[in-house]
């Protein structure tokens, strides 16, 4: 997995964890799998965070 991608935990203030995903604090939500925060809502919206999908991605 590439260690750079962190799960964000859900006791982080939604502007930082906006600022460290790139959008509007409105925005964040729970990660479907992880419950750690990612960019829930809006035009790009994820239903998983970014470190749920790295591992996805992930070579076995």
């Amino acid at each position: 997995m590439n260690d750079s991608v962190r799960r964000i935990d859900p006791s982080t203030d939604p502007a930082s964890a906006a600022i460290m995903l790139g959008c509007n604090p409105n925005q964040i939500g729970p990660c479907a799998r992880c419950q750690g925060l990612t960019v829930r809502y809006g035009s790009n919206a994820q239903l998983i965070c970014p470190a749920c999908r790295a591992k996805d991605q992930a070579p076995t």
